[in-house]
């Protein structure tokens, strides 16, 4: 229900081209940085992607969005390798604009990427002017031609794309575009119910030379542990961080896992 949602939402916004780009420098006001996301991701310890994330449909309102540069340098502080920004508004309450200035600040030195639901390429290229390292593209989103275009124009703009599974056969699809950094995600988009066996599960399927991402659903060090014993190189956590008492004690000991 979820994910169908926001893609018919999405197909008509870019199809009529209304899209929120305000606040997005018409060119990148940053150098490019190719494999920038890719190198942070590959440490002796669980590399953790902490993300900016407004609200979910899930949950409602989990942080205010003018407090996102904020909370982004907390992140680069207190130890995320990258940092994950919402740049959808409907749903989840982000930007391209919030993107563009947490990437584009001083004080967010790790990678920064821009995370929506990707259903055309202009959005990888509004992605790349709002500065961002990487982009998100969700497999289940799309076919497999509209996959492979938006895969190849992304990496063609200099970016680092984490290609999102859910299933085997997507596993399958992401191999097949090249995909050098896969996501396994825990949540089903269609149901928002979670799973972190999916991980465990999935992880097997993914040759070492490409770098393994776990998200959603990780609340704990022991799930953590568990993850990197099944081989994973980092973790995607949001609503764990967001709800923190101690964001830098708990940020710490989530990326205090050793591989």
């Amino acid at each position: 229900m979820y994910l169908d949602e926001i893609l018919v939402h999405k197909r008509a916004v870019w199809h009529n081209d209304t899209a929120l780009t305000a606040g997005v420098p018409q060119r990148r006001p940053v150098p490019v940085r190719p494999g920038a996301l890719r190198e942070a991701l590959r440490k002796d310890t669980v590399t953790v992607i902490a993300e900016v994330k407004p609200k979910s449909p899930s949950k409602g309102a989990l942080w205010s969005a003018e407090r996102g540069l904020a909370l982004a340098r907390d992140y680069a502080a207190f130890g995320a390798g990258a940092i994950s920004v919402l740049a959808d508004d409907r749903f989840f309450g982000g930007s391209p604009a919030l993107v563009s200035q947490i990437a584009t600040d001083e004080q967010v030195t790790v990678p920064v990427m821009y995370k929506d639901f990707l259903v055309d390429p202009r959005q990888a290229e509004l992605a790349a002017r709002s500065g961002a390292d990487a982009v998100l593209i969700i497999v289940r989103a799309l076919d497999d031609a509209g996959f492979r275009e938006l895969f190849q124009t992304a990496t063609e703009l200099g970016l680092d794309v984490l290609v999102e599974t859910f299933t085997e056969e997507e596993i399958g699809r992401a191999l097949e575009v090249g995909a050098r950094i896969v996501g396994i995600n825990n949540r089903d988009l269609r149901t928002f119910q979670v799973d972190l066996e999916n991980s465990v599960r999935l992880r097997r399927l993914l040759p070492e030379e490409v770098v393994t991402v776990s998200e959603s659903g990780i609340g704990s060090a022991d799930d953590v542990k568990l993850l990197a014993e099944a081989g994973f190189d980092a973790i995607l956590v949001g609503e764990t961080l967001l709800a923190s008492a101690d964001l830098a004690q708990t940020l710490g000991e989530l990326a205090g896992v050793r591989r």
